[in-house]
């Protein structure tokens, strides 16, 4: 299993984990509050085509 995770300003962050080859668990912690998604990836690359991360790009691929 793949995991990255992006710490952002204070307490806030996001991970990213391989669940299965097109199979992605997305939490995002903003002001304390946690949200998780799961997305294929398609839907996390729409994501990264939005919103620039890292270097996100090589980890999708």
């Amino acid at each position: 299993m793949k995991s990255v995770n992006f710490q952002l300003d204070g307490m806030d962050s996001i991970e990213i984990t391989q669940l299965e080859e097109h199979l992605f668990e997305v939490r995002l912690v903003l002001d304390g509050k946690i949200s998780m998604q799961y997305m294929s990836k398609e839907e996390l690359r729409q994501l990264g085509a939005t919103f620039r991360i890292g270097n996100i790009k090589s980890y999708l691929e």
